[in-house]
């Protein structure tokens, strides 16, 4: 085929046009692929139906008495805002499971003391 029948601005307009063509053909089947793969991976498996347990009454006699749980275990030094944060922090991460928190304690420091004193010394502005 030879251009140089069409005119400078015939060819351009050609050009552009078969460009943004290809593009979104390009994006529209990307779309496609990943729609695709979302369908593929995000598919739950039906949970088969349970019948409902039916369970024998127990007598009153043969019932254990309640279970004390343990306090939790919160180190010195560890305020009771901490402590709510921490908990709070927990319960939202947990999503809704039932979690139970048995000790707070500090984490172990990276330096020792000696290490850390040295360094704000050889750090600070003159």
């Amino acid at each position: 085929m030879d251009l140089s029948s069409f005119s400078t601005a015939t060819i351009s307009v050609a050009v552009t046009i078969t460009g943004l063509v290809v593009v979104f053909l390009a994006l529209i089947g990307l779309w496609a692929i990943v729609a695709l793969f979302g369908m593929f991976f995000s598919q739950k498996k039906p949970k088969a139906p349970q019948a409902p347990k039916q369970e024998a009454p127990k007598p009153a006699a043969s019932q254990p008495a309640p279970s004390i749980k343990p306090a939790m275990q919160v180190e010195d030094g560890i305020g009771d805002e901490v402590i709510a944060v921490i908990s709070a922090a927990i319960a939202a991460m947990s999503g809704g499971a039932p979690v139970a928190i048995r000790s707070v304690r500090r984490a172990r420091e990276a330096r020792p003391v000696w290490a850390q004193a040295g360094l704000m010394q050889n750090t600070q502005p003159f």
